[in-house]
């Protein structure tokens, strides 16, 4: 098989199986908000922000470190392997006790630090499968990986409709929801670890760890940066405002959480080749970093704008009329989408031309700037004060992004920007047949029949070039 079927092959594994598992948990979330109201919804959403919030420093970055080490020497993966393993249960033990900590030193009620006693073990026995992953990435076998997604999504689903269904007491179905994201993690991880023993088993060097740590903390800052950009406005609206604004909140940005995954899931198989083409091949990797740049701000713009559009019935369909101060929530956010879609891959680059240093720098200074934003603009316009924070803190790093990464590999930016005219224009006359559209049809209609008529019109405009044909002929060649 050739290099750009297996990537492709692996990139379909994860894409499928995210999406399958983004489906069955929106479900749940779904269900939850519904069943739960605002109120309760907020209150667990606080404790999964804290819980979440800190996740990334449990391993201190050397997950990332195996992807890259081992990318370029595949016998350092054993070792790699049992240091991170031994590195994240110690810092996991340390962790939980900090996060219930914070919970009784914020002050929250009972219910609150109940379901952070119970959602921070969840998140941190989790966060195990990173290092995990990692390995698989690197032999680009993610098969297994992403049917474990999925069983994830189906159990996560088939407990949360049995708590439902069974439990009238709400306060008695919040902690079960919470209790049944603690198991089925637990299970999801212990199958991964099993299934990874059959191709590496873990080497202990401690003389290795403090070197290891050395390379590897700077990962961290990245990964501690993507948590806490995404909670930080959700705990600061905890300590503001109530759960109920949290819940307004909330809402809006789980949906928009669900198109996250879609970068995530490619960059997480093309980040061990791009890591190698960086050190042997710079002019590929300066056409593939391009090629994945303009596909992923293709997906990522007209979401978002279509997310803007249409976001009043976007929330009455998902949580109903309870959520309808969520409407322009959702609309800034979309903005943050598009936005965010057009600079990430940007970011990954100076990841993958080990110019991480940097990188979390940019990201250290905005996560400042996003928390000034935030106790700024939640005082006045509460929950739509947060996102109007995340907007304009999205703003300045992948503007960040975009300067350094064209500096670094002498592109012009100016010519980067020209080739996403074809998705500015086809995005455009989208929206144009969506408000042709919009009074006659249900946004379901809408959202399927946009979706077809912007790739009709990026095919029109000509955003599809020769090189994408001929990458496309290699994935699919016999």
């Amino acid at each position: 098989m050739s290099l750009a079927r297996k990537v492709f092959a692996n990139i379909s594994y994860l894409l499928i199986a995210r999406t399958a598992f983004r489906l069955l948990t929106a479900f749940v979330l779904i269900y939850s908000a519904r069943y739960l109201g605002v109120e309760r919804f907020g209150m667990f959403e606080t404790a999964l922000a804290w819980s979440n919030a800190f996740l990334a420093v449990n391993d201190i970055g050397m997950s990332t470190l195996i992807v890259r080490e081992a990318a370029r020497d595949e016998k350092t993966m054993a070792v790699y392997f049992g240091n991170t393993l031994f590195v994240e249960v110690i810092m996991s033990m340390v962790l939980y006790v900090g996060i219930i900590a914070i919970g009784i030193g914020v002050g929250y009620d009972p219910m609150i630090i109940t379901l952070l006693m119970i959602l921070g073990a969840a998140g941190l026995a989790f966060e195990f499968r990173k290092v995990m992953r990692g390995i698989f990435r690197v032999m680009l076998k993610l098969k297994f990986v992403a049917a474990l997604e999925i069983l994830n999504g189906v159990l996560y689903l088939l407990l949360a409709i049995w708590i439902f269904s069974s439990f009238t007491d709400l306060d008695v179905g919040l902690i079960g929801l919470a209790h049944s994201r603690l198991w089925v993690n637990v299970i999801i991880v212990v199958a991964l670890f099993i299934y990874t023993l059959k191709f590496v088993r873990p080497s202990f060097a401690p003389k290795l760890i403090w070197p290891m740590i050395k390379q590897s903390y700077v990962f961290t800052l990245y990964n501690l940066f993507f948590m806490l950009y995404f909670q930080i406005d959700q705990i600061i609206l905890s300590i503001m405002g109530t759960s109920t604004d949290v819940g307004i909140y909330s809402a809006p940005a789980k949906i928009v959480t669900v198109f996250l995954f879609v970068p995530l899931m490619v960059f997480q198989v093309i980040m061990p080749i791009m890591y190698r083409y960086s050190a042997d091949d710079i002019e590929k990797y300066k056409r593939i970093n391009h090629l994945v740049w303009r596909y992923v701000a293709a997906f990522g713009i007209p979401a978002g704008i279509g997310l803007w559009y249409l976001a009043p019935e976007i929330v009455d369909l998902v949580f109903g009329d309870s959520y309808a101060s969520s409407v322009p929530v959702l609309a800034v956010m979309g903005g943050f989408l598009a936005i965010r879609f057009t600079g990430i891959s940007q970011g990954n680059s100076l990841t993958t031309t080990d110019r991480q240093g940097l990188r979390a720098l940019i990201q250290v200074i905005s996560v400042g700037i996003n928390i000034v934003l935030d106790i700024l603009l939640i005082h006045v316009y509460g929950a739509l004060g947060a996102a109007y924070a995340t907007l304009i803190t999205e703003s300045l790093i992948s503007g960040s992004y975009l300067l350094v990464s064209a500096r670094f590999l002498k592109e012009s930016l100016l010519r980067n920007a020209v080739s996403l005219i074809p998705v500015l224009l086809a995005t455009a006359g989208m929206i144009g047949i969506i408000a042709l559209m919009r009074p006659r049809f249900h946004v379901i209609v809408l959202v399927l029949f946009g979706a077809i008529s912007y790739i009709i019109l990026l095919w029109i405009f000509r955003f599809f070039r020769t090189y994408d044909r001929q990458l496309l002929k290699q994935i699919i060649k016999k």
